[in-house]
């Protein structure tokens, strides 16, 4: 049986690291909680080489700084799955990133076995090993930690390094492990910071707004930002999407308007109506040449048949290539690439396709793109047409 070793002290924690010296790579989990909070709560660290299991408790072991140098760049490899909210929770820990990381969810997506396998589903389906689920959703944060919960936490790593090592063996035969790699360099790292002051921009109803409105949504959508990271509280704990939308289309100026708002915590409404209603207010008194720019409309349905012959196109370029047509070709970026083609222009649409795929990619969706440049032409129109408005919706 693997030695797993339970670590609730700075002294074990320390004398540890001895067994990761000269490691070409370490599995790594996170366990934690987020319900009520921004941040999500750092409930347990596990750590695999293959021949055992590390947990440790970073609330009775409060220093993990003696991790720093094993877990940053100058580390071992990082062996996870599905890696975006452990690098998440680790992010104040290792504010130089993790180095480089391998997610073995991304290697099952570049073998053809779906772009988002679960680590459960990975194990039964490349090494015939099944284990439990149930303790996934459990509190993470009591103490003690059950006796189910230490086994299911070091399952999480003890068939990791044996998945990835099987996994590396069929993308290298496979010749597509350079791709892998250059994939895990881009998608298993932590995207800047939101600005609160663009925040509003991903409203996706934000295009409905007139110039006021716009300035109110944007002011109201900020706010929510910058106070859900000081509370550490969820953003629609304060206010729900529908409800920003709502209050910068009603701008209501008076208190007992708030409590009408769709979705509106009653709470916020009574506790937060002054500052609500000041931004409002800002908002209604801004100056138009001052309101933020207007927001260009969603593509028309029309589009679609532009879409179809992108994703016909990179077929025969996917088989050249050994692999799936939905890894070479995201939904994210085909849509970058369309919306950047249509609000600025063909070219600067083909730039959006970078890294390990713009040699392959980029020829074939410029000739494509060029086919319908007319119907691009027009929707950029379109979009254009968008800034002589009178109405607020």
């Amino acid at each position: 049986m693997p030695l797993t070793c339970y670590i609730r002290q700075a002294e074990a924690l320390k004398e540890s690291l001895s067994a990761f010296n000269q490691q070409p790579f370490l599995a790594l989990d996170t366990e934690f909680i987020r319900i009520n909070t921004f941040y999500p709560i750092f409930g347990l660290l596990q750590i695999g080489n293959g021949d055992g299991e590390w947990l440790i408790d970073p609330i009775a072991v409060t220093d993990l700084s003696p991790l720093c140098d094993l877990l940053g760049p100058k580390g071992p490899i990082k062996v996870m799955h599905a890696c975006s909210e452990d690098l998440e929770v680790l992010n104040p820990l290792l504010p130089d990133g993790l180095g480089e990381v391998h997610d073995t969810q991304i290697a099952m997506a570049f073998l053809g076995q779906g772009l988002q396998i679960g680590y459960q589903r990975a194990l039964q389906d490349v090494l015939q090993i099944e284990i439990p689920k149930d303790a996934s959703r459990s509190d993470w944060l009591q103490r003690p930690l059950t006796e189910h919960q230490l086994q299911y936490a070091a399952l999480d790593v003890r068939h990791l390094p044996l998945l990835y090592q099987t996994l590396r063996e069929r993308l290298q035969q496979q010749d597509v492990w350079e791709y892998y790699r250059q994939e895990c360099a881009e998608v298993c790292r932590l995207g800047p910071s939101i600005d609160p002051d663009r925040a509003w921009l991903d409203h996706g109803n934000a295009w409905r707004l007139g110039p006021r409105n716009r300035a109110a949504l944007q002011l109201l959508m900020a706010w929510r930002e910058r106070e859900a990271v000081q509370r550490n509280v969820p953003r629609g704990h304060l206010l729900k999407p529908t409800t920003l939308f709502e209050l910068a289309y009603r701008m209501p100026s008076h208190n007992h308007d708030l409590l009408t708002m769709v979705d509106i915590n009653p709470r916020i409404a009574r506790q937060e109506a002054d500052a609500i209603l000041a931004m409002i207010d800002q908002a209604r008194q801004m100056a138009l040449e001052n309101c933020p720019s207007p927001v260009a409309p969603p593509l028309p349905r029309e589009i679609s048949r532009v879409f179809d012959h992108l994703k016909r196109a990179i077929v025969p370029v996917a088989e050249s290539l050994h692999l799936p047509g939905d890894v070479l070709w995201r939904k994210r970026l085909a849509e970058k690439v369309v919306l950047t083609a249509i609000d600025v222009d063909i070219d600067a649409g083909i730039e959006q396709i970078k890294g390990w795929r713009a040699p392959s990619l980029q020829p074939v969706m410029a000739d494509v793109l060029r086919q319908h440049d007319e119907f691009i032409q027009s929707c950029r129109a379109v979009r254009r047409q968008v800034g002589a408005e009178t109405t607020t919706i």
